[in-house]
C-alpha cells in the first residue's frame, strides 16, 4: 500500500484504519502479515525508521533498581523490525507444565491450555524459517540412543530438550518490508512515536492513539481495533502513562500492569570433567541443512513436582581458553560497533562506545550463533569426523523465573523529550531459581559418577560464585488471566474491560518457562491475527 514518513504528514492529517498495530517487531509484523490481503485496512506505527538512530533509541532509556542487568547492552532496537534486528535466533517451545497451575509456583498457570499454543507452533516455525519438526525429532532420537547422552540426559530424573536455529536469524523488517509495501490493505508509518492512548469517557473502548515525531509534529490515529506490540517494557510504559481517563493507567485497575516481570536468569557456572574424551554430538550441537540444533538437559515433570522445583535447563559447551575467549569477545564487540547493533552503547555512539563487559560472552552467545551457516556446518562436520572427543565442558544454566509481583517496571520521575515518564526496572531474582539450578547440577553430577563418566565440579567455576545475567527477555508485564484482578489481558489477549485493545508479545506470558520467547511470541501473534479476522469490536 505505502510507506509514510510521519515527518511528512500535514499538521491536520489523521490516520484511520480498521486495525492499528503499534510496533514492528516479531509480534507486530506477524500480526500484520497474517492480515495482509484481507478486507481490513491495517496501519503499522513504528517509532524508528529503517535503521538505528541515536535520538530515537534514547527514548528506550530506563533506570534499574533491582538485580543488575547488563550495563550498556542494547537489548531492544527501536527501528523497523524491532528487536528482531538483534535476535541471535535461538528458538524453543514452551513445555506443557509451563501452562499448568503449579501449587509450588506462585501465580502460575495460563488461562489457555498448552495445546492451544502448540497448534500454532508449526506456522510460527515456518515464519521463522526454522528446521522441520522431522529434522528436530531425528536429533532428539539420536541423542536418546547415543550411549553417553542417553545416560546423562534421558533417565529417571532428567530429560532432553532442544534449542534450534534457522540458517540465519529472521530480521522481520528486512524479510517482510517489500511484501508489506506492496500490500493493498497495509500502510506503514515510520518515525511515529506512540505517546498516549485515549479511551472513551467510560474507559471501555480505545478511541485513538497520539503519535509524535522528533521534529515536533503530532498526529491522531483512529481505528476499530488496536494492537500494542511494542515489547514487554514499552507496552507496560504506554499503558501506565495513558492516564487521562483511568488514573492508574489503562488496564491497571487492579495494579497489575508492569508487575510479574520475568526474564531468564542465565549463569555460566560449573564444569563437567569427563574421565575420558567423549564425543557428544547432540549436547554440543548438530549442524542441519536447515539450520542447527542443540540438546539440553532439564528436570522431568515428576521431579519438579516432587521437589517443588522450577522448569530450568542447562547446556554443555566446549571449554575455551581464556585467550580465545578474550579474542572472541573483542571481535564481537568491534563488529557490533561497526554494524551499530547489539553490544554497542545505549546511545549507539560510534565515537564513544561503552561496551557490555560479559566475561562469559563466548558461552552465552556461542560462535555457532554468529558464524555463517555454511561455515558452521562445514566446521562441525569436520570436528565430528576428526575430533577424539572432549573432557572439559562448561555448564551454561537457563533458569525459569517465579512470577513475582515485586519484580516489576513502573513509571519514574524523569521524562523523555515527549514528556513521557521514563521506566524504572526492579528485577527480582529469588531463592527458587538458585535452588533449582543447584538441584539440577546435583542430579547431573550423580549420573556422571554413577556411570563412571566423570563429575560436575563447582569449585573450578570462575570466582567460585554464582552470578546471573539477564537474557534480554522482557516477559510478563501485561499477563494473561481469566480473572481481571490477576492479569491485564484475557485469553484472546484483549485488555480486560477495553473491548478493542489487544496486546501481542511476551508481555502477556503468565509464566516464562525456560524457553526463549520468540517462537511463542510468533505463535501467539498468529493466533491473535486469526482472532482479529473472525471478530468485530
Amino acid at each position: 500500500m505505502r510507506v509514510v514518513d510521519a515527518n511528512d504528514l500535514s499538521p491536520a492529517a489523521t490516520i484511520d484504519a480498521d486495525v492499528c498495530i503499534v510496533g514492528s517487531g516479531a509480534a507486530g509484523l506477524t500480526v500484520a502479515t497474517e492480515l495482509d490481503g484481507g478486507r481490513q485496512t491495517v496501519c503499522i506505527i513504528e517509532s524508528g525508521s529503517d535503521g538505528p538512530d541515536e535520538e530515537t533509541q534514547a527514548l528506550y532509556a530506563l533506570d534499574v533498581t533491582g538485580y543488575p542487568v547488563r550495563e550498556n547492552f542494547m537489548s531492544r532496537a527501536r527501528y523497523f523490525g524491532g528487536t528482531s534486528n538483534l535476535w541471535a535466533g535461538r528458538s524453543m517451545t514452551l513445555s506443557p507444565i509451563d501452562f499448568r497451575r503449579r501449587e509450588w509456583v506462585p501465580a502460575s498457570g495460563w488461562p489457555i491450555p498448552y495445546e492451544e499454543v502448540d497448534r500454532y507452533y508449526p506456522r510460527a516455525a515456518r515464519i521463522l524459517r526454522l528446521p522441520s519438526s522431522e529434522s528436530l525429532e531425528t536429533v532428539l532420537e539420536r541423542s536418546r540412543t547415543h550411549p553417553i547422552e542417553r545416560q546423562l540426559a534421558d533417565n529417571e530424573d532428567l530429560q532432553p530438550n532442544l534449542s534450534f536455529w534457522g540458517r540465519r536469524p529472521l530480521r522481520f523488517g528486512k524479510a517482510f518490508r517489500a511484501r508489506l509495501q506492496a500490500s493493498r490493505n497495509i500502510a506503514i508509518y515510520l518515525n511515529a512515536n506512540a505517546i498516549d492512548l485515549q479511551l472513551n469517557s467510560a474507559g471501555t473502548r480505545l478511541e485513538s492513539c497520539t503519535v509524535a515525531t522528533l521534529g515536533g509534529s503530532r498526529t491522531r490515529v483512529t481505528a476499530r481495533r488496536f494492537v500494542l506490540a511494542c515489547g514487554g517494557l514499552e507496552t507496560a510504559r504506554l499503558l501506565l502513562a495513558s492516564r487521562s481517563v483511568v488514573a492508574a493507567g489503562i488496564g491497571n485497575q487492579h495494579d497489575v500492569v508492569g508487575r510479574y516481570y520475568m526474564d531468564h536468569p542465565r549463569a555460566v557456572f560449573g564444569r563437567v570433567r569427563l574421565a575420558a574424551p567423549r564425543k557428544l554430538p547432540g549436547l554440543l550441537g548438530v549442524a542441519l541443512a536447515e539450520g542447527m540444533a542443540q540438546v539440553g538437559i532439564q528436570l522431568k515433570d515428576r521431579v519438579q513436582e516432587r521437589e517443588r522445583l522450577l522448569n530450568s535447563y542447562l547446556t554443555l559447551e566446549r571449554q575455551w581458553s581464556d585467550q580465545t575467549a578474550r579474542a572472541y569477545q573483542s571481535v564481537v564487540h568491534s563488529a557490533k560497533i561497526v554494524l551499530r547493533a547489539g553490544y554497542a552503547g545505549k546511545r549507539l555512539s560510534l565515537s564513544r562506545p561503552t561496551l557490555a563487559k560479559v566475561p562469559e560472552l563466548i558461552y552465552l552467545l556461542a560462535p555457532r550463533e554468529l558464524m555463517p551457516h555454511p561455515l558452521y556446518r562445514a566446521a562441525r562436520q569436520l570436528k565430528e569426523r576428526f575430533s577424539k572427543g572432549v573432557t572439559d565442558l562448561v555448564v551454561v544454566n537457563y533458569c525459569e523465573q517465579v512470577p513475582d509481583p515485586q519484580s516489576r517496571v513502573y513509571l519514574g520521575g524523569e521524562r523523555d523529550r515527549f514528556g513521557m515518564p521514563r521506566l524504572v526496572l526492579n528485577w527480582v531474582v529469588g531463592r527458587q531459581e538458585t535452588e533449582t539450578l543447584m538441584r539440577l547440577h546435583d542430579l547431573l553430577d550423580a549420573r556422571l559418577r554413577q556411570n563412571g563418566l566423570g563429575r560436575l565440579d563447582h569449585a573450578s567455576a570462575d570466582d567460585g560464585d554464582l552470578r546471573y545475567t539477564d537474557a534480554s527477555h522482557h516477559i510478563g508485564t501485561a499477563r494473561m488471566s481469566a480473572d481481571p484482578r490477576e492479569g491485564v489481558v484475557d485469553e484472546h489477549c484483549r485488555v480486560h474491560g477495553v473491548s478493542n485493545l489487544f496486546i501481542a508479545g511476551s508481555a502477556v506470558f503468565p509464566t516464562a518457562g525456560h524457553a526463549n520467547p520468540t517462537l511463542t511470541i510468533v505463535a501467539l501473534a498468529v493466533r491473535l491475527a486469526e482472532h482479529l479476522k473472525g471478530t468485530s469490536a
